[in-house]
This record gives C-alpha cells, sequence and structure tokens, in this order.
C-alpha cells in the first residue's frame, strides 16, 4: 500500500490529501525538471509538498530512491506531472512495476522520437516523421537539410517537452527553418542542454483527449474529451476549450479500442495515461498526436470527479487501496461540461477598472482560476500554459447548445476587459 509520488505538481498537487483520506502511507518527490519547467514552485518558496524524501532529484538519485522504496515495501509509484515520467518510470521498471520489454527504463513514454517509431513499428499509426534535428544542424546550415522535400503545412515540435510550448505549424520552408532553431537553440522545456526538434506531418481533424488509468496491464478509459482550437498569427495552436464526451457517442468505442491499442503496443503496465489523439471526419482510425504517462493537468481530474465520480487521481488511490469497486467499462456524466481557456491574439493589458474574477459570478460556472490582474500586460497566446497565466473557467449547462451559448458570453466579458497598447 505505501506509495511515492513523483512530482506533486499541477494535477499532481492534489494527490496529498486523497491519499490522507484515504489513510494510504506515502512520500513525494520532486524533481529538478519541474523546478526547472516551473511546474513546481521556485527553489526558494515555503511551499514544499508533505513528506518531501528528495527535492531537485535527478537520475543520479535512482539508486537511493530504490533503496529508500525496498525499505519502506512502496508497491505503487505514482507520477503527478510530465516533469516526472523519466525517473518515475524508471522507478517502476526497478521495482518490478514496469515494463523491461524494450530495456530503455521507459524512456520511450518521454522521449517523443522513441515514442512515434516505437508505436509505427508496431503498426499504430503515427503522424509521419519526416526528420529529427539538433543544434548541430544550425551550425550546418538548416537550408541544406531538405527542408524543400516535406510535404506542408507541418508540425514542429520538442522532441520532449510539455504544455504546448515550442509546437509550430509550419507552412513552407523558411517557417520551418525559423520553428526548428526556435526549438533548439535555447534549453528544452525541462532544462534540457541540448534540445531537439521533430518535423512531422500535420495531421488534420478533430482533436480529442482519452484519458486512462492501467493497473496490472488492463486498461480503463476515464473519461474522453475533444479540443476546441484555433492558428495563432505565430502559428502557435492556441486552444480555446475543453469540452467533455459522453460514454454514448459514437466516437468514443473507436478512440478507447485505439487508446488500448497504444498503450499495448508500448507494454504500459501501471499508472494513468494523457494521450491526445486526432481524427478527420472522413477516416475511421485516429492518429496519436501527443502521450503523457501522468494524470491530465491543470487540475482537469477533479473536474471530472465532480461530472463522473471517479478520475485519474481517484482511480490511482483506489487501485493503491485494492478497492476497485468504483471501476466500470464504461463512466457516465451527469451534465455537459467544458472549461474555458482564456487567451489573446494579440499582447494586451487588463483595462486598470477591469476585474477578472467578475467571469466566476455566473450561476453556471461551477469554478475557475483567474489569474489575470487589472493593470497587467499579458503577450499573446502562444501555448496552454500562456492560457493558464490569464485563467480557465469550468463550465456547465443542460444542454451543448447552452454551453456555447455560454462560452461566447464569458469571452466577450473577458474581451471587452483588455485593451491593445503599442507597448503591451
Amino acid at each position: 500500500m505505501p506509495v511515492i509520488v513523483i512530482d506533486p505538481h499541477s494535477s499532481g498537487a492534489f494527490y496529498p490529501e486523497i491519499l490522507e483520506n484515504a489513510g494510504i502511507p506515502y512520500w513525494t518527490v520532486t524533481t529538478e525538471r519541474a523546478y526547472a519547467s516551473g511546474l513546481a514552485p521556485d527553489k526558494s518558496s515555503t511551499s514544499t509538498p508533505p513528506h518531501t524524501i528528495f527535492d531537485a532529484a535527478t537520475e543520479v538519485d535512482l539508486p537511493k530512491l530504490i533503496e529508500f522504496c525496498t525499505i519502506h515495501d512502496v508497491d505503487t509509484v505514482i507520477t503527478g506531472a510530465e516533469s516526472g515520467v523519466p525517473l518515475a518510470e524508471a522507478l517502476k521498471v526497478k521495482l518490478g512495476l514496469g515494463s523491461t520489454a524494450f530495456g530503455d527504463s521507459g524512456r520511450r513514454f518521454w522521449d517523443k522520437d522513441l515514442l512515434y517509431t516505437t508505436l509505427a513499428s508496431a503498426g499504430v499509426r503515427v503522424p509521419h516523421q519526416y526528420g529529427i534535428f539538433t543544434s548541430d544542424d544550425l551550425t550546418a546550415q538548416i537550408p541544406h537539410i531538405p527542408l524543400t522535400q516535406i510535404r506542408y503545412p507541418a508540425v514542429v515540435k520538442p522532441d520532449i517537452g510539455g504544455g504546448s510550448v515550442g509546437v509550430r505549424i509550419v507552412n513552407n520552408p523558411q517557417d520551418a527553418e525559423k520553428a526548428i532553431k526556435g526549438v533548439v537553440a535555447s534549453p528544452g522545456f525541462f532544462g534540457d542542454p541540448t534540445p531537439t526538434a521533430l518535423v512531422q506531418e500535420c495531421v488534420n481533424g478533430r482533436e480529442y483527449v482519452i484519458d486512462t488509468y492501467t493497473h496490472s496491464g488492463q486498461h480503463t478509459v476515464i473519461t474522453v474529451c475533444t479540443y476546441d482550437k484555433h492558428r495563432s498569427l505565430s502559428g502557435s495552436l492556441v486552444y480555446d476549450r475543453l469540452r467533455w464526451i459522453k460514454s454514448t457517442a459514437p466516437v468514443v468505442p473507436m478512440l478507447s479500442s485505439y487508446a488500448f491499442t497504444v498503450l499495448d503496443a508500448l507494454n504500459h503496465q501501471e499508472g494513468s495515461v494523457h494521450m491526445e489523439v486526432m481524427l478527420s471526419e472522413t477516416d475511421d482510425i485516429p492518429c496519436l498526436i501527443d502521450l503523457g504517462v501522468r494524470p491530465h493537468g491543470a487540475g482537469h481530474p477533479l473536474k471530472t470527479y465532480q461530472l463522473s465520480g471517479l478520475s485519474q487521481l481517484h482511480a490511482e488511490v483506489s487501485a493503491a487501496t485494492g478497492d476497485f469497486s468504483t471501476f466500470s467499462d464504461t463512466y457516465a456524466l451527469r451534465e455537459n461540461a467544458a472549461i474555458e481557456f482564456l487567451s489573446l491574439d494579440t499582447s494586451a493589458r487588463v483595462r486598470s477598472d477591469a476585474n477578472p474574477q467578475e467571469l466566476l459570478q455566473h450561476e453556471w460556472v461551477i469554478s475557475g482560476e483567474i489569474q489575470a490582474q487589472a493593470g497587467s500586460k499579458y503577450p499573446a497566446t502562444e501555448s496552454l500554459l500562456d492560457s493558464e497565466a490569464l485563467g480557465l473557467v469550468f463550465i456547465t449547462a443542460p444542454t451543448n447548445a447552452e454551453l456555447a451559448e455560454h462560452s461566447i458570453t464569458l469571452r466577450k466579458q473577458f474581451a471587452s476587459m483588455m485593451e491593445v497598447t503599442e507597448n503591451a
């Protein structure tokens, strides 16, 4: 029953309370990657997760962590945030909780190049990969690399990253070169000193999110959602909202089946997975866009718990106690719901006389986290992290039509609070 939580940040910050309520002994570890990415509070902060045994941990600390887990009979490793995946997956393998089939200590779960090639080798549909570029390619002059042979539009993304940071849709070789340079010219999202950039096929269609939990190789779909998004002026994908999809929707069985195929191909044995896939209107085979071996971020699982009575967080804790009574083959949503991600098309300032907290006062708003403050300036939105810096709003409605009306009202109200200034 004892549990280790690697990086209790993002949605993982809620694990300590749930574990304590369940009476489960636990310890927490914060990695150096969590500090580098900003997922963990600054090191000078006094806000330290409870029961911390290692702080600013790296893979070098793995032997000491294995020893600790062995002494304390730890039989569950939980990953709280994307930053903790490398250490958590390596620890699972060493403790016999993760697959040794690939001999990579779980690297296939967080190294995107290895992730996609592993799945492609297993016959699972993933985006076609045109190439992977390093900082050495800058000095070798990227234009000499056959970017002219790529089918555009294409996607450039960091090989190791999160939060959609650095992801760009490019339309020509010049844009591709600029996007690659943007990825490899500075340390990566998690502080990686030698970041690399993937250039992939741009898969068109609607993006879906499949959140799962796996125990002893048996997979459960916790919920399925879909994103509404648009492309910004800089080519970034800006997410407008995330909507929950009822399990009775015709698309859910197809997406669930595909998700299980992905998990089986990776030989995933334990823990939560957040999977993003694309599905076009004319295709019946989903295509993986991204995958994280951790819970859905930004507090999403708690909202799913409000809607269905189960979440990835609660599933992990229940499994640690041996209680699977709340698990079922399908999930059931009590209401239509969405998370609105606030965003800006251009840099702007919140009017000094505005009160962004008023966005939470509508009767159809269940909860929200508004970070935007009167008088403060904000850049054009380019990632989910930029949206989180403005605010997220959780809304519900009896019908999807009413949900859409609420969304329009909320965005018009936020826009009315902003003023574009020359130096914003």
